[in-house]
């Protein structure tokens, strides 16, 4: 372990979420890690936040004024963070397991690191019901750009980078609603930074109905997407699904129910892969032929076999019985 620990910055953007602000700053300030500096920028709460705040005095650093948003309030904040290392911390998120301390210990053990990506979980609204959230690979043998493009998720509350190098690639991209995380991500990537595991389960991050992310799915997919494609030139299968996926559903599955929604979903998938991949000619085509979906979705990643097409297609057309002797 490092024997002075090294400097982290925890920025904690913050709107009307006083009910859940004391939990996500008692997570960091419960780890008695004497290198951290926590800032939260509050986007001029009109519930109880502001009062909450005030009674950490000197312990934290906040703000509360009006922002054009999360991603503008994240960059305010980073602009006012120390050198050392830097996290973000939503107001309705927790750290746990002794996450700046696992931290400061991988630096230890990678001087040269630039990028740490911890593992994490989802909760429900009340912190049960706990579940993995996926997560890259990250290694000396992993190609992060690969990693990032096919499937792309990390769990954000546990992704640690250096300002240094927050600064070198430009900074969090204000003008993004949902994906600033992502689009930050790829961009450590492909400037060849070098990232680095971490094993421990050190975030947990909240996942209920008027979340900001579940309850706009699609929006978020869409900028994923429009991400991907202004970096990769195209569009990666797994995204491709989770947009074909939630089409699907909305448009078909929801009116119909489920019949036959194999084909249907492989349909799905088809159009919106021309769609989004249609000015990368050979990649499109290759795609169209040789991509299929994973039954289970995006995330299971149980890709449909040839069989799996032909069983469905003739259960759709209506194999012809074979009459039946007496």
């Amino acid at each position: 372990m490092n024997k002075v620990p090294v400097p982290i910055t925890v920025v904690v953007p913050s709107y009307n979420q006083g009910r859940f602000i004391d939990e996500t700053l008692s997570s960091l300030l419960d780890q008695s890690y004497p290198a951290l500096e926590i800032i939260v920028m509050d986007g001029g709460s009109t519930d109880d936040t502001v009062e909450r705040l005030k009674r950490y005095r000197d312990r934290i650093i906040w703000v509360s004024e009006r922002d054009d948003g999360q991603s503008d309030a994240i960059a305010k904040g980073f602009a006012r963070a120390r050198d050392g290392w830097l996290a973000w911390l939503n107001s309705d998120d927790v750290q746990c397991n002794r996450a700046l301390w696992e931290i400061n210990e991988v630096v230890a053990r990678n001087p040269d690191a630039e990028v740490v990506v911890g593992k994490g979980h989802y909760m429900d609204e009340y912190g049960g019901n706990p579940r993995p959230y996926p997560t890259i690979s990250v290694g000396p043998k992993i190609d992060v750009v690969r990693e990032i493009f096919e499937r792309g998720y990390l769990a954000q509350p546990s992704v640690f980078f250096r300002k240094s190098t927050y600064v070198k690639i430009g900074g969090v991209n204000p003008t993004l609603r949902f994906c600033m995380d992502y689009d930050l991500w790829a961009r450590f990537a492909l400037a060849g930074c070098r990232f680095v595991g971490c094993d421990a389960d050190i975030s947990g991050n909240r996942w209920y109905a008027t979340t900001k992310t579940a309850g706009q799915t699609l929006d978020l997919l869409a900028e994923v997407s429009a991400v991907q494609a202004r970096y990769f030139g195209r569009v990666s299968p797994y995204f491709v699904q989770a947009i074909s996926d939630n089409l699907y559903q909305t448009f078909h599955g929801n009116h119909h129910g489920d019949k036959h929604h194999v084909l249907y979903r492989v349909l799905y998938f088809k159009a919106v892969w021309l769609w989004f991949n249609v000015r990368r000619p050979l990649y499109c085509l290759r795609g169209l032929f040789c991509e299929t979906i994973a039954k289970s979705g995006p995330l299971v990643g149980d890709k449909l076999m040839a069989r799996d097409y032909w069983r469905g297609l003739l259960k759709a057309i209506g194999r012809p019985r074979v009459a039946q002797g007496r």
